[in-house]
């Protein structure tokens, strides 16, 4: 299974962290994890908002 199909919202995984990582847009990263208060279930991704994570939880 790949990452994207692993998603839980696939049509919007091109702007989740693992991918932002995998592609290596590190200003993206930096930009929208400087107040985290979200971790990524599946990576361990922090995040400000949810909708920058695959399977997010509150921190």
């Amino acid at each position: 299974m790949s990452e994207q199909e692993s998603c839980a919202t696939p049509t919007g995984h091109k702007a989740h962290m693992c991918q932002l990582k995998h592609e290596g847009r590190i200003e993206e990263i930096d930009r929208y994890s400087a107040k985290p208060k979200f971790a990524c279930n599946k990576c361990g991704a922090k995040a400000d908002e949810e909708c920058y994570l695959c399977n997010p939880r509150p921190l």
